[in-house]
């Protein structure tokens, strides 16, 4: 407030207005008889451009009081002057001189108030203004809270639903209700139309175009403004858009004055009664989405800094919560998309596997193609060869002799081959499991080392091995064994394979030798060749599928380069490593590590038990005939068998059927009995047990010819003294024999 003995302005209450007039009226009354008090009813002819004034008027005392209402119709606030000055005083009363008494007009001094008049009424003015700013105070304490509170209000329903319409429109009806407003609008830009990030127009952005949403009024006689568009030409200023994109508000007292200029819009706001109105922006993501506008439509109205303000923050809250859902429509959107490309490709994966399951069959049915069509003539080149071979009646020439060797060692390498490609899908495809059990390890060297020489000698490649036990080498001392736990089989084929191939690449006249010894829980094998070697950078490649390190190998050395790759897997699946050193030249050293495995077999088979019945045995061939039954319903088979066996000097039955097999069998009391599994499951299962229940043929050897892929039945396992693979090898065949007639 300025100084009271000069001026006094400011913005009071209509009710603080009417306690000052009152004052003044008790002022007047307490200077006396030369006194007055004039106000605008004092006037004889009325002038309703002048403000609501009090005049106290005496010779030694005068102060004047002016209001002055802020709009025309509301009369809430009032914008209050207050001078003491004699000079402004009389200035005030210049135009009145005719409207006024003329004994007032004029003033007798013109040195200011008495000094103690002016103390006493200082006093009294500022009771009242003090009252009046505590109640202004209190107000806007209240008003504060109250916008907190409602402010809050519309946080708390942003988080509670992610409808926008709800979300929008009931914080429209509050905040019209709050501020008191005609009407509040949200007013929606075309989503089609948009500024860039940093506010400059785009798209032909040079008016706002766009249409009320949302809408509040305070009254239902009010025009509803719901759904009104601006016309085609009634706003253009591409810099008014850039300066809202930029957050910019825009109070407007009277929409006359505003848009004097601009008739489109001008037309528009007498045809919504729009007298003043409130503009501020929304802009979401740095994006301007829209306008909150509040209209006043009864009256003029001044907009006052605290409104603009609030309504700001509202916005801002509004503004959140579209980008809110804006977010979450496209998450769904997102979702929707992922979900879909989440169904396609499962379609997809579905179709593959479909496809995958189609080509897995046919490679099983392929491997099973390939295991019984091609062995089963594949056998009988190797019996029939190996027969003549053995057959010194037959006086062949040295290259007829040459021929059926060829034969023969053809068959034998197709053979391998074929077992190679089985045990690979079998590794691959993950059908290959261990059968664990304690053996050995120094017999099952032995026996690897009596299998390998025969071609060690044919390439005259000297072989050696060496069974370290506590640092001694133990190969020729007996009594000091050792023993592990792992499968046999596995084993003994990783152990072939190695050597083999180790063999396959060392010269004439040069040394292979293994090396066994158990260390801690791990059986290490070492093969040592005098071969050709390696280069460094080929070992990587040394343990890939279908893969040989040298083009000129494939002329060579035959082979199709699945040794090792089979090897390396069964090495990994015993849980342990090989390593190679080379050096090209000079040879390479494979050194094998094993863990041991723990006796939990899968499926409860006793394995271990077949195993130990699998190992080989080289015992020497029995030259006292003796009697054995074959019942094997393939006649090719059956012939080679008949033919491999009568070159060996054994007296031979081959029965066709099963069924009456028993009787027969009682009655010419065999040696051995060879029964082929495949002549059918319950029949040979009954025929073994009446066998080993009978006191007169229950200690027969029984030998069986199955399958590698064949299940068992517990018959068999309990029964079977030994089993011989469908894929017959004469050699092999005939070991099996001599040792189960030996034993």
């Amino acid at each position: 407030m300025s100084n009271l003995a000069t001026i006094v302005q400011s913005y009071y209450s209509l009710n603080t207005f009417q306690v000052l007039r009152d004052l003044w009226e008790q002022m007047t009354g307490l200077i006396g008889v030369d006194a007055r008090n004039l106000t605008n009813a004092d006037l004889t002819i009325e002038q309703s451009d002048l403000p609501q004034f009090s005049l106290i008027r005496s010779p030694n005392f005068q102060a004047l009081l002016k209001g002055r209402a802020i709009d025309t119709t509301s009369v809430d606030q009032i914008e209050v002057e207050i001078t003491f000055v004699w000079a402004d005083i009389d200035r005030f009363l210049a135009p009145l001189v005719s409207v006024l008494p003329l004994s007032t007009c004029h003033s007798d001094r013109s040195n200011g108030n008495d000094s103690s008049l002016q103390s006493h009424f200082t006093q009294l003015l500022l009771t009242v203004i003090s009252r009046d700013c505590l109640n202004e105070r209190e107000i806007y304490l209240q008003q504060q809270v109250t916008e907190a509170h409602l402010l809050n209000w519309i946080s708390a329903q942003i988080h509670h639903t992610l409808d926008l319409d709800i979300i929008i429109q009931t914080v429209v009806e509050k905040v019209q209700q709050f501020l008191k407003s005609d009407r509040l609008i949200i007013y929606q830009i075309d989503s089609n139309q948009t500024l860039d990030s940093i506010g400059d127009p785009i798209s032909n952005f040079d008016r706002i175009k766009g249409k009320v949403v949302f809408e509040a009024a305070a009254t239902p006689e009010l025009k509803s403004a719901l759904d009104l568009m601006e016309g085609e030409d009634c706003f253009r200023d591409d810099r008014l858009c850039s300066q809202y994109q930029a957050g910019m508000t825009k109070a407007i007292d009277d929409v006359q004055i505003e848009y004097a200029n601009y008739p489109c819009l001008l037309s528009l706001m007498e045809r919504y009664q729009i007298r003043s109105k409130l503009i501020i922006p929304i802009v979401v993501d740095r994006r301007l989405w829209g306008f909150s506008i509040a209209h006043q439509c009864q009256y003029i109205r001044h907009w006052q800094v605290g409104e603009t303000k609030f309504l700001g923050q509202v916005s801002e809250h509004l503004a959140f919560a579209i980008h809110q859902s804006q977010l979450y429509i496209a998450s769904q959107f997102h979702t929707q998309s992922l979900e879909q490309l989440v169904n396609e490709r499962t379609r997809e994966l579905r179709d593959a596997v479909i496809v995958a399951q189609t080509a897995n069959q046919s490679k099983t049915e392929f491997l099973a193609l390939l295991s019984h069509e091609l062995r089963t003539p594949l056998t009988s080149i190797l019996g029939l060869s190996a027969t003549l071979l053995r057959l010194p009646s037959l006086n062949l020439t040295d290259r007829q002799q040459t021929y059926l060797q060829t034969i023969h060692n053809s068959g034998e390498h197709l053979s391998e081959l074929i077992d190679d490609i089985l045990d690979f899908y079998k590794l691959e495809v993950g059908k290959t499991f261990l059968k664990i059990s304690e053996f050995s390890l120094s017999k099952l060297i032995k026996q690897i080392i009596e299998i390998v020489r025969p071609k060690a000698e044919s390439a005259r490649v000297d072989l050696q091995f060496e069974i370290i036990n506590n640092g001694h080498n133990v190969s020729k001392i007996s009594g000091r064994d050792l023993r592990f736990r792992g499968d046999t089989k596995r084993i003994r084929q990783i152990l072939l394979n190695i050597l083999i191939n180790a063999i396959k690449f060392t010269p004439e006249d040069g040394t292979v030798i293994l090396r066994a010894w158990l260390e801690d829980r791990y059986a290490i094998f070492e093969i040592e060749d005098s071969g050709i070697g390696i280069e460094e950078e080929q070992i990587p490649r040394l343990f890939k599928k279908f893969h040989q390190l040298n083009p000129n190998y494939d002329r060579n050395y035959a082979g199709m380069g699945l040794g090792l790759a089979i090897t390396q897997q069964l090495v990994e699946l015993h849980g342990g490593w090989i390593d190679v050193d080379s050096i090209v030249g000079s040879g390479s050293t494979f050194t094998v590590r094993l863990a041991a495995q723990p006796l939990q077999l899968p499926d409860g088979k006793d394995w271990g038990e077949m195993d130990r019945k699998l190992c080989l045995q080289d015992p020497e061939l029995n030259p006292i005939p003796k009697r054995i039954i074959l019942i094997e319903h393939e006649e090719n088979i059956a012939n080679l068998m008949c033919d491999i066996l009568t070159a060996a000097r054994y007296q031979v039955t081959w029965l066709l059927s099963v069924e009456s097999s028993f009787r027969q069998i009682s009655v010419l009391q065999p040696d051995l009995l060879i029964i082929d599994l495949a002549v059918g499951e319950h029949t040979v299962d009954r025929t073994i047990q009446n066998i080993r229940k009978s006191t007169i043929i229950g200690e027969t050897k029984i030998l069986a010819i199955a399958s590698k892929d064949d299940i068992l039945s517990q018959a068999v396992k309990e029964c079977v003294d030994d089993y011989l693979w469908k894929q017959i090898n004469p050699e092999q065949l005939l070991r099996k024999i001599a040792k189960l007639l030996s034993d």
